[in-house]
């Protein structure tokens, strides 16, 4: 477990936080906005976890823990969603007395010795009570403790931590239950719980969220039902597969715990998963760091070994304050948009605020904050080209056409998980194409629609993911890269636009350099969506759409990464039967 040289400092914030925890608000909320329900501290004393896997007379066995948190309510009936919050492990207790012999960790300690890294995310437990939301955090520090047999976060001690918050909340929504400090009687809609996961709470999160999934949201009045969304912020990754709810992904482009990022693969998880429901969408913060979500965490968290291009200890940096500021603001806007709460006009569209509309284009900014981002819907809204998942999709398409290429154009597919580039710099490592050429005027790939013509007129966007690859020598120039997309109809009619560094972002070069101390490269090249109205597509039949070619515009070499070429639509109309199953009419080996 990780321990910070400032804990004495961390842990007084911690008691002024909890002493005080009703007066902190984002400073750029508060403008113009009616003061947001205040967050309260409860307590239900000291229970113990029983740590079953452990022998009967290991005094390690039974560990104790106290049963509290922050709570955030509404104004008014409800009843209310309900948000967990979970912070992430930045030590309970503080250092600086003996342990026992196989501790890493003391525990427990005193009330007023210990950092309330709960308390942290009160100003976000505002934010969503501000939105309709009933906001808890509850205190995992004892889940966390490499104590009592543990060295590390111990996924099996989450479960009971977990129902003996959600069972105080239960018969609070029953009858009024004094530790809450308010009335909570009829106020939860515990059909509707969604879960923020912040860094090592996204391993308990994903963990519930499979655990529910297939249980009926009908008569979950004991908070038993399937999650309705999970928003990972800075999350460390476990491949234990997806869990088919509306997913977010933050990755803060300067995270010291977790510089590769490898939360990303959250999101690549659900994008490959096949029949899905539910949208997932992640975002690549530009100057965030771990910590800084989290207001009692120690702030001034480790660089990198090798640090992240545009992150130096100066004013590339966002502020503590204005990263808070911005997931006080995405936060509701994604609950929002994941469980379709009615909310008033005056709210706006918080898909379009939070970058979730795909009729928009892919956002370069959000809240004010450069971002680039990714966003994957449900299966029945998407028509996919060619989501590469073995070397045969390179040339056979999920519409059932068999690819050309020009003959300065070379294809390569890179495999999930697996490293795509000289260095492994991409978050998540997603199973792509590589896309590159020596002479643009003969570089194309042509993708066929399949033996007939498609009738894409139900369908509003095209949508792909690119990024450079900024270690390829091909792009050593530095020079921007235009990619041109055509759609030609079965009539030959065809209409072109063009994608360069300005529009979208996704295809500039990321910011980034050589490591002049090591073998490798500061920075990261996230693959972004990039998304195309089909109106866009001028006088082409959508009805009946021959092939979708990518050729290359501009004097120089190229290299570019590929992935998740498809058709959108909003709504799950009814498909035509060869779209209903991506693949092609004909018999084929598929994977």
């Amino acid at each position: 477990m990780w321990r910070h040289p400032c804990w004495r400092v961390g842990r007084s914030f911690a008691l002024v936080a909890l002493s005080l925890v009703a007066l902190v608000w984002p400073a750029s909320l508060a403008r113009g906005q009616p003061t947001p329900p205040p967050a309260r501290a409860y307590s239900f004393g000291e229970r113990t976890i029983e740590q079953t896997w452990r022998p009967r007379r290991d005094s390690a066995r039974s560990m104790p823990y106290r049963v509290e948190g922050i709570i955030a309510i509404p104004e008014g009936d409800g009843p209310f969603p309900l948000i967990l919050i979970f912070h992430s492990a930045h030590g309970g207790c503080p250092p600086d007395a003996p342990i026992t012999e196989l501790e890493l960790e003391r525990w427990p300690c005193k009330p007023s010795e210990e950092r309330r890294n709960d308390a942290g995310f009160a100003y976000l437990a505002r934010a969503l009570a501000a939105r309709g939301y009933v906001a808890v955090a509850p205190n995992l520090n004892a889940v966390y403790a490499a104590a009592y047999g543990s060295v590390g976060p111990e996924l099996r001690r989450y479960p009971p931590v977990l129902e003996a918050h959600l069972s105080h909340l239960v018969a609070a929504n029953r009858r009024r239950t004094e530790p809450f400090g308010v009335s909570l009687v009829g106020k939860l809609d515990l059909s509707r719980i969604g879960i923020l996961a912040h860094g090592h709470g996204a391993l308990l999160a994903m963990q519930s969220a499979r655990a529910r999934q297939g249980r009926p949201r009908a008569g979950s009045a004991d908070a038993n039902g399937p999650l309705a969304a999970v928003l990972l912020v800075a999350p460390l990754y476990s491949s234990e597969g997806d869990a088919d709810v509306p997913l977010g992904v933050i990755l803060p482009a300067c995270d010291g715990m977790a510089p590769d990022l490898h939360g990303q693969g959250y999101y690549e998880d659900a994008r490959l998963a096949r029949n899905r429901k539910h949208f997932a969408a992640s975002v690549y913060l530009l100057g965030a760091t771990h910590n800084a979500f989290n207001e009692v965490a120690p702030q001034n968290e480790p660089l990198t070994p090798s640090p992240v291009a545009g992150c130096p200890a100066g004013n590339a940096r966002l502020s503590p304050q204005r990263q808070r500021d911005f997931l006080a603001r995405y936060a509701p806007d994604f609950f929002d948009a994941s469980m379709q709460a009615p909310r008033s006009a005056s709210n706006g569209a918080p898909a379009s605020r939070a970058g979730l509309n795909p009729l928009d284009p892919a956002p370069i900014s959000l809240y004010d904050l450069p971002v680039r981002t990714a966003l994957a819907l449900g299966a029945v809204q998407r028509a996919i080209v060619v989501q590469p998942r073995t070397r045969d999709d390179l040339g056979f398409n999920d519409f059932g056409g068999y690819a050309l290429r020009g003959n300065a154009s070379h294809l390569d597919f890179c495999e999930y998980r697996q490293p795509c580039m000289r260095w492994a710099i991409q978050p998540g490592n997603p199973s792509q194409v590589r896309f590159s050429w020596t002479n643009p005027a003969g570089a194309k790939w042509i993708l066929p629609l399949g033996e007939a013509p498609a009738n894409l007129s139900a369908f509003s966007t095209l949508h792909l993911r690119v990024a450079l690859d900024p270690t390829d020598y091909l792009n050593a120039h530095r020079e921007p890269v235009t990619l041109t997309l055509t759609l030609t109809d079965a009539a030959g009619r065809s209409a072109s636009t063009q994608l360069d560094g300005a529009t979208p972002s996704a295809l500039a070069h990321s910011a980034g350099e050589v490591n002049r101390h090591a073998w490798g490269w500061i920075g990261h090249a996230y693959l972004a969506s990039v998304r195309v109205r089909l109106t866009q597509f001028t006088g082409v039949d959508l009805t009946r759409v021959q092939t979708l070619e990518i050729s290359v515009a501009g004097e120089r070499s190229g290299s570019v990464l590929l992935a998740d070429i498809e058709f959108l639509r909003v709504t799950p109309a009814q498909r035509s039967a060869r779209l209903d199953t991506h693949h092609a009419p004909t018999p084929q080996p598929r994977r």
